[in-house]
């Protein structure tokens, strides 16, 4: 490789870094989601004695396979974006979807108490 190669590469490579914390909101805001959620259904699952903490592990990993698989696309959004402009554009057009800029996470509104 010539030195204007390892430095473009370097210089992608950098900007790559910019989406970190963008990805660290997301997971953590899904996390997040799903561990209210589990715990939700835990509570009412335990209640019944037919569900053994095998079973209850289960509908954790469940519910971790489904956040992971959920978060997989915009994942591959980011990767994908060719140039430093498409990955900002992309890193904002992700963190106003999930509301990742939202201080309480976007609670309250809009949701039906149960």
């Amino acid at each position: 490789p010539t030195i204007n190669q390892e430095a473009d590469s370097f210089i992608g490579w950098r900007e790559s870094l910019s989406a970190i914390p963008t990805i660290n909101q997301l997971q953590e805001r899904a996390n997040m989601f799903r561990q209210e959620e589990l715990k939700k259904c835990t509570r009412k699952l335990s209640q019944n004695d037919n569900f053994s903490d095998r079973e209850l592990e289960a509908v954790e990993r469940l519910s971790r396979g489904i956040v992971n698989k959920m978060l997989h696309g915009p994942m591959s959004h980011l990767r994908r974006a060719e140039s430093v402009e498409k990955k900002q554009a992309a890193l904002s057009e992700l963190s106003s979807m999930f509301r990742l800029d939202d201080e309480a996470g976007g609670r309250g509104r809009g949701r039906r108490r149960r």
